[in-house]
């Protein structure tokens, strides 16, 4: 039998910046290992990630992930299987603790967002921004069928690979977001970063890229399901969407996470002031970047934006339509135009 060891690790300094922390005194009940009977604990602080309580009991000698229901309304609950992080004995005999949340089932997800949010709105001591939400994001958009068929069942797998251009600190909870674009669907998922590397990819010498290792905290059954039911859902075949078919391998092999508002306001603040693309369009830059380097693929992606699904309705503001026009320029006297461009029978710059 394990002896419970009272300072396990303590939060990341990332995690304390990014989850709104929510001090709030509630009832709950915290089941530890070794045990069937719950006791009940006053919770202090809630966030995103894990819990503060306020237990009476001493700490169990088996170590194992506890198990804290919280209330939700009438016979409702929200149930999370936690680690404890660390505890500190109190003079009046009582102990605090530090919990993270380790694994929720998409329904006490949803129900905890739900909670936070109504707790922040009442609480005058928490500023929430909406824009940035109850902890960091990660968004991947995903343009063809094929390409979400792999990612999700990677992630069936209980693991998931991508590419950012943002650094994310190793043991920091965050929300996954996977978008399918042309009417594909999509999934949001708590995520928690087990592994962070520096990558080079081909096309991309010229900016710092993160691969990130993510695990999943939630069920592995109900990943599975929800996976299965996503999957049932998609086309045969992705050899109609648009030119994804068209795009090299190792452009489709490089799952590319688009930056946040989050992440772009960092950059502004490191590199100073922001063209129109980087404040209105973010996801134009994405999409250039992806086949920045490679002729083809850069024509591929700037002749989607511009006469493709991911065209702006009326057209491109000036400013922007400028700055598309810069990079392209740049992009053909780095690396050439591709054979389409150079015939003018199969269209151009418009």
């Amino acid at each position: 039998m394990n002896q419970l060891q009272p300072q396990l690790e303590s939060p990341t300094p990332r995690d304390r910046r990014t989850q709104i922390r929510v001090d709030v005194r509630i009832p709950v009940q915290v089941t530890f290992p070794g045990r069937e009977e719950p006791i009940t604990a006053i919770n202090q602080d809630i966030s995103w990630g894990g819990a503060l309580l306020l237990i009476s009991e001493p700490l169990p000698k088996q170590a194992g992930p506890l198990k804290i229901t919280l209330p939700w309304k009438r016979d409702e609950k929200i149930t999370a299987h936690a680690q404890l992080l660390r505890a500190r004995p109190l003079q009046s005999g009582d102990y605090l603790i530090a919990v993270r949340f380790i694994s929720l089932s998409p329904r006490s997800q949803s129900r905890l967002e739900r909670l936070l949010k109504m707790l922040s709105a009442c609480n005058e001591m928490v500023e929430f921004d909406e824009e940035n939400g109850l902890v960091r994001e990660l968004e991947v958009t995903v343009n063809d069928a094929d390409e979400l068929r792999h990612m999700l069942r990677q992630i069936a797998k209980g693991r998931h690979t991508v590419t950012v251009f943002d650094a994310y600190e190793a043991n920091q909870s965050i929300s996954l977001s996977i978008t399918g674009t042309r009417d594909l669907p999509g999934i949001r998922l708590r995520a928690r970063v087990v592994e962070v590397r520096q990558s080079r990819s081909k096309g991309f010498d010229w900016t710092n890229l993160y691969t990130l290792v993510l695990e999943f905290e939630h069920p592995r059954k109900a990943v599975r399901s929800f996976v299965k039911l996503l999957l049932d859902q998609l086309p045969e075949s992705s050899s109609d969407s648009g030119h994804s078919h068209e795009r090299p391998d190792w452009l489709r092999s490089v799952p590319l996470a688009k930056p946040t508002k989050a992440d772009v306001a960092r950059q502004a603040v490191r590199g100073g002031d922001l063209s129109s693309l980087e404040m209105d369009f973010p996801d134009a830059l994405t999409r250039l970047i992806a086949g920045w380097g490679d002729p083809e693929s850069f024509e591929i992606m700037f002749r989607d934006l511009v006469l493709g699904d991911q065209g702006q309705p009326g057209g491109w503001p000036t400013e922007a339509w400028v700055e598309l026009e810069l990079l392209q320029n740049v992009h053909d006297e780095a690396y050439g135009m591709s054979p389409t461009r150079k015939s003018v029978l199969k269209g151009g710059r418009i």
